[in-house]
């Protein structure tokens, strides 16, 4: 007889409807964010929220590290970014692209300084792209979602994009060079920018006088291998006693 499989959860925390239904505005920014790669998502933070990130970011940086990002274990820092986690907004608008079943990829952070050097073009995450199509739910193969706590100008740093180029079959161009159809997105504190993590895409230089922050919250497909283990202690004690949402975006299902 075959032994039965055992589980350290209740399995009835998995989702029975793979895909949410979508309103016709829902529809419509998934398909814009399927054609050119990101999506500027307005009300993803109150004023409250703000100001706590901002201080939690400012304790982290001035206190707990002394480089200019965090790769990875962000929530393992400060327990005020742990919303960030599952964050409605912005976990719906994920949900609407790849489905119900999602995990975190990452958590991480960066602070560019005045000064601070343009980035090289590039995507992130070595996933191929198959001009033949694939399966529903498998491309993206990483939604960034970018919390900037300051307004972002034309100077201080802001993103740059090429939208569309999640599609291209060919490495991002080296350098960091000017392209006609760029987008620099100049978002403003309490909006965040999702991304497919295989757009074309970098941090233009900090010319200002001012510091510039980020939050960067990363998802993906639940069946895919996240980038971090999350067994820190925040992380596993959220594993044990989370929500049931906290808990799959965690990875604790083991078999889909």
């Amino acid at each position: 007889m075959k032994e039965k499989l055992q589980y350290n959860y209740d399995r009835n925390i998995i989702p029975n409807q793979m895909n949410p239904i979508l309103s016709k505005e829902e529809k419509e920014e998934v398909n814009f964010f399927l054609k050119w790669g990101y999506l500027v998502i307005d009300n993803a933070l109150n004023d409250d929220q703000i100001k706590s990130l901002r201080e939690a970011f400012n304790y982290t940086f001035e206190n707990l590290t002394k480089l200019d990002h965090i790769e990875i274990g962000l929530f393992e820092y400060d327990e005020r970014f742990l919303f960030l986690l599952d964050n409605n907004p912005i976990i719906q608008k994920v949900k609407a692209i790849l489905g119900n079943c999602i995990q975190l990829h990452s958590a991480t952070a960066r602070l560019t300084k005045p000064g601070a050097p343009d980035q090289d073009w590039h995507r992130d995450g070595p996933w191929p792209v198959d001009p033949e199509g694939t399966p529903f739910g498998s491309k993206p193969g990483q939604i960034n979602c970018g919390y900037y706590l300051d307004q972002l100008t034309y100077d201080n740093g802001p993103i740059g994009i090429i939208p569309g180029s999640q599609n291209a079959l060919f490495k991002s161009p080296k350098g960091h060079q000017d392209f006609p159809d760029q987008k620099l997105i100049l978002a403003k504190p309490g909006q965040a920018v999702i991304f497919n993590g295989w757009i074309y895409h970098r941090g233009v230089a900090n010319k200002s006088n001012e510091d510039r922050r980020v939050c960067l919250i990363c998802y993906q497909n639940a069946w895919m291998k996240p980038r971090e283990t999350f067994d820190g202690p925040r992380m596993s004690k959220l594993r044990e006693t989370g929500s049931d949402e906290q808990k799959i975006l965690l990875g604790i299902v083991d078999k889909w």
